[in-house]
């Protein structure tokens, strides 16, 4: 968008006109001027026409200025480019079936975890709340991601994207894990990254639920996270599609899991071996088959369909995200020369959450 126009031009008239050009997500942008994205530019070392990924159905090609300019209309700063760029690379990877969770009636959405030291170096909140508003870095590059991947692939509701109910998730579903409470080693060292490295991971669920131990301990921890998977989440690995469930839990919790002596791994393993559920066979169907099928069968496949994630601040409330039937996948974030000096430029201290004695 030129100065020319944005001066002949209202706010509220550069908003309703990228409106009527489905160019939005529906909520206010920020107009994406010529200063505007130049700025943003300053985030990235590659140019302006370097293809980040081809996504969508028809392969359409992404390029870093329009990525600038999609996070400019969702409202990032520049220190946020190379987190939005490694999120396009992980969409533009075919084993993240990102354009499967963009258009399947199913209202997928789009589910980003960050991990490293640049959760701290943007403020990428891991603690209470750490899903919800308020936090800016958290909405907006979930935000960004979202509307560069529905303008480049030119998804609209009711023509591409068939989602029957829609899913609030698509606004922004974004937070870092916390680390710094977990007693395990964190997602992206699990997955073969190093801990000194930032990534950024993505899977595409469509549902999720929150709920709590009946009884502060390993093995009501344990029961809960299998009894609280609603029967429709369904999760197996394989070749083809992964179908993945994202536990997180709370940093009580995770503890008190510690406390039983169980890695993720161990916890996973139970999982699967206790997951048992009934097929929902009736007596008929039963009574007019030679060959009776199995009565149960398990909800948890296999450990490679189980991701264990540690986010939340104090409480014991815990959260099942899933079926993903896409991902997940992780990219490595890179980082412009200039990092630090931009960094510095656009730090932002919060006053507003305490930042000592969460776990005291």
């Amino acid at each position: 968008m030129s100065n020319q126009s944005q001066k002949e031009q209202s706010l509220e008239e550069i908003n309703q006109s990228l409106y009527k050009q489905g160019l939005t997500d529906g909520l206010p942008v920020i107009p994406p001027t010529e200063e505007r994205v130049e700025e943003m530019l300053r985030g990235t070392d590659n140019p302006r026409d370097h293809v980040l990924g081809e996504i969508g159905n028809n392969e359409n090609a992404l390029t870093v200025e329009q990525l600038a300019s999609n996070a400019v209309m969702a409202g990032c700063l520049p220190t946020y480019m190379p987190v939005l760029e490694a999120g396009v690379r992980a969409l533009a990877d075919p084993d993240s079936n990102s354009i499967q969770f963009s258009v399947s009636t199913g209202s997928w959405s789009y589910q980003w975890l960050v991990n490293g030291p640049v959760r701290d170096a943007l403020d990428i909140e891991s603690g209470s709340g750490a899903f919800g508003p308020s936090f800016h870095a958290n909405q907006t590059i979930a935000r960004a991601l979202g509307i560069a991947y529905r303008n480049t692939a030119k998804i609209y509701p009711g023509e591409k994207d068939m989602g029957v109910m829609g899913n609030p998730a698509k606004f922004s579903f974004l937070a870092g894990e916390n680390e710094e409470t977990s007693p395990w080693e964190p997602y992206h060292v699990t997955n073969g990254f190093d801990e000194d490295d930032s990534t950024i991971s993505i899977s595409g669920p469509n549902s999720w639920v929150q709920w709590f131990p009946h009884e502060n301990d390993a093995e009501h921890v344990l029961r809960g996270m299998i009894e609280n998977t609603p029967s429709s989440m369904r999760a197996s690995s394989g070749e083809d599609l992964n179908a993945t469930i994202t536990h997180f839990v709370n940093p009580y919790n995770a503890e008190e899991l510690e406390k039983g002596d169980l890695s993720k791994e161990e916890i996973k393993e139970y999982m699967v071996e206790n997951s048992y559920q009934k097929t929902g066979g009736n007596s008929r169907s039963i009574l007019e088959n030679e060959k009776v099928g199995p009565l149960q069968v398990r909800q948890y496949a296999d450990t490679d369909a189980i991701n264990i994630v540690a986010v939340g601040g104090p409480g014991r409330v815990n959260a099942i995200s899933g079926t993903s039937i896409g991902g997940p996948v992780t990219k490595k974030i890179e980082f412009p020369d200039e990092w630090e000096s931009l960094l510095e430029e656009y730090s932002v201290e919060r006053e507003w959450v305490p930042t000592e004695g969460f776990y005291d």
